[in-house]
């Protein structure tokens, strides 16, 4: 009968609360991420400053930096994660508290769920308790917990090449992560001192699916190599030399790939959502029938937050094709578009500057689609 009971609870009542709370959620994040990205750079910095504080006592090294979610404090209704750093041993030695990260943005939605679910357990009396919301909640939190990845991930490459971040001595490996304690987190960032790029690019070749994803490539010389239908979300190739590389039908979301050479690459018909190809020489590349989504998209359901902007700030696109490309708020702002080809291409809310209009061939329905910025 219990059994029973909170079925029905769930099916009434927590599934229509929760789809209406992460709606406002995601369109709250999308509004607001570039002041949310400027308190987290805030925030970054100063645990970075109390790292390398720490380090003068220590005289050890960072391995990991991990932003930790603690039911405990949920519970009480605290919504704050706090930053641990590890050496190259994680877990077997003890971590040290650098700080803390406020994260009631995103938590104000999961309160705001809480209360409602409690409001609406009344119905059913005697039969669902304030406990048993609370394991409904806390089952439930991975939906929000991932807004803050998210906001991580959107910040990353401005976090990473801070003063304060530089300055810390790390390990030859060190990954930023966040997620429950003791438990498996999400990826932030990887990198590593030391690459062989020799191993990496035999290992590229055998195309395992996901093995790649989060990979610090930084650096590497894939110049007039074959990758197509690849899956690279996330992968750092900042610094690299990728002239005519093939990327054809791969999984680029989220890809970083800023200050690199990309000189007639090949990048047709891949998914490029929140990929960074700020300052990239891009000319002549292909990017034919290329995708890049913001927000949530039923394509892709492994995603529980929706995706931001692909940027193209600062790179050189001079004769690069983006023929029948879908490109939703791209950023291309500074970008040198000198005879670049956008035929039947989809551009809806893409910013472009006045002075970038010159340079470029827009129809009259391509216009009324993009952001002109002045």
């Amino acid at each position: 009968m219990i059994e029973n009971t909170l079925g029905k609870f769930y099916e009434n009542d927590v599934k229509s609360v929760l789809d209406k709370i992460l709606i406002d959620l995601e369109e709250d994040f999308q509004k607001n991420k570039d002041t949310l990205k400027k308190l987290y750079l805030d925030s970054f910095k100063e645990i970075c400053t109390n790292i390398k504080e720490l380090e003068k006592s220590t005289k050890g090294k960072t391995g990991f930096i991990i932003y930790t979610l603690l039911r405990t404090k949920i519970l009480q209704h605290k919504y704050v994660y706090r930053v641990i750093v590890y050496d190259k041993d994680w877990y077997l030695n003890d971590g040290i508290r650098v700080g803390e990260m406020d994260v009631g943005f995103f938590y104000k939605y999961f309160e705001e769920m809480w209360q409602k679910l409690l409001k609406a357990s009344k119905k059913y009396v005697l039969k669902i308790s304030e406990i048993d919301v609370e394991r409904i909640m806390l089952g439930h939190l991975d939906d929000f917990h991932k807004y803050l990845v998210e906001l991580m991930r959107y910040s990353l490459i401005e976090a990473i090449e801070t003063k304060e971040y530089l300055a810390i001595e790390k390990e030859d490996i060190l990954e930023i992560q966040a997620g429950e304690y003791y438990e498996p987190c999400d990826i932030i960032h990887m990198e590593h001192k030391e690459k062989n790029y020799k191993k990496i690019k035999k290992w590229l070749k055998e195309n395992e699916r996901q093995s790649y994803c989060f990979q610090d490539f930084r650096g590497i010389d894939l110049r007039n190599l074959k990758y197509n239908n690849m899956d690279l979300r996330y992968t750092d190739f900042r610094d690299s030399h990728l002239d005519e590389v093939d990327l054809s039908i791969s999984l680029l979301m989220g890809t970083k790939f800023k200050n690199s050479t990309m000189i007639g690459a090949n990048l047709m018909l891949s998914m490029i959502h929140s990929a960074n190809f700020e300052k990239v020489d891009m000319t002549g590349a292909n990017l034919q029938y290329c995708v890049a989504f913001t927000g949530k998209n039923e394509a892709n359901q492994w995603k529980k937050t929706g995706f931001t902007e692909v940027s193209f700030k600062d790179s050189i696109l001079k004769k690069a094709n983006f023929t029948e490309a879908t490109i939703i708020e791209g950023n291309f702002l500074g970008a040198d578009l000198t005879d670049a080809i956008f035929e039947q291409a989809r551009l809806y809310r893409s910013k472009f500057s006045k002075d970038q209009l010159k340079k470029v061939k827009f129809t009259k329905e391509q216009l009324e689609q993009i952001e002109i910025i002045q």
